[in-house]
């Protein structure tokens, strides 16, 4: 079925497309040589509190050892520090440092800067409509997250 024989396919096709695009360029141009997987992490953490590798790995949907190795970097860098689980003597807890705080709110404050001006660019009316668009987009973002965590 075509976007023209389905007009709701042919939005979620393209909110996906641009969604993904804003994403990866907010990162190029905020990320500071980090994967934007290395800032959805940290962000978990200050927003979320410590957790362990392998319940980061299922929320990033990435292998564990893929986040075991980015975690290691994050930890040599100092954002992200390591502590005993006190529920597992086994497990370790990861939580975003002070410095990883800091990282994190310089990191948002570029993509933030990395945006202003296009926005700036747009005319009143289209401010306004991006403006009284981000519920929605709020609630798009929380339903799919929702869906996917069933």
């Amino acid at each position: 079925m075509t976007s023209e024989e389905n007009p709701l396919a042919g939005l979620a096709g393209g909110l996906t497309l641009f969604s993904g695009a804003m994403s990866r360029l907010l990162g190029q141009a905020a990320g500071d040589g980090r994967s934007v997987t290395s800032w959805r992490v940290l962000s978990v953490l200050h927003r979320q509190g410590p957790q362990r590798v392998g319940d980061l790995a299922v929320q990033q949907r990435i292998a564990q050892p893929s986040m075991t190795g980015l975690v290691t970097r994050l930890d040599k860098d100092g954002l992200v520090e390591r502590s005993a689980d006190p529920q597992d003597g086994r497990a370790s807890l990861v939580s975003v440092t002070e410095l990883g705080i800091q990282e994190l709110t310089a990191y948002k404050q570029r993509a933030i800067n990395a945006l202003t001006g296009s926005i700036e660019a747009m005319t009143e009316q289209e401010r306004e409509t991006l403006d009284r668009a981000l519920p929605l987009l709020e609630r798009l973002v929380l339903e799919l997250t929702d869906n996917l965590d069933r």
